[in-house]
């Protein structure tokens, strides 16, 4: 059941970033090991994100052209430094920031 929902919605997200379908598979089996390797809850699903992947592509369109090779280069960078940053976040326990910053949206509205 978890391939009939993951696999079309890992293939459409990779277009959505602007990246080859097969790369949506590639992180979903990445995220999916890292996590059963490193996670606590078995019932999360970890993949490519459909939310935040047209953001990483409009970024990524405005330093390169989608489709190139060097766009995939960029992208596999950004995917790496977004995974360096939570690692150095979980590792310096500062997970109190994201509870801090979600007061102050709050308390700005």
């Amino acid at each position: 059941m978890l391939a009939a929902i993951a696999i079309p919605g890992q293939l459409a997200t990779a277009r959505l970033a602007g990246m080859p379908p097969e790369t949506g598979l590639y992180a979903f089996v990445a995220g999916s090991l890292a996590f059963a390797a490193f996670g606590a809850n078995r019932f999360m699903s970890v993949a490519a994100d459909s939310t935040i992947a047209p953001i990483f592509a409009g970024a990524l369109a405005s330093l390169t052209a989608a489709g190139t090779e060097h766009y995939v280069q960029l992208a596999t960078l950004l995917a790496l430094m977004v995974g360096a940053i939570l690692i150095a976040v979980g590792l310096l326990r500062a997970g109190w920031l994201a509870a801090l910053l979600r007061r102050i949206g709050a308390g700005s509205r």
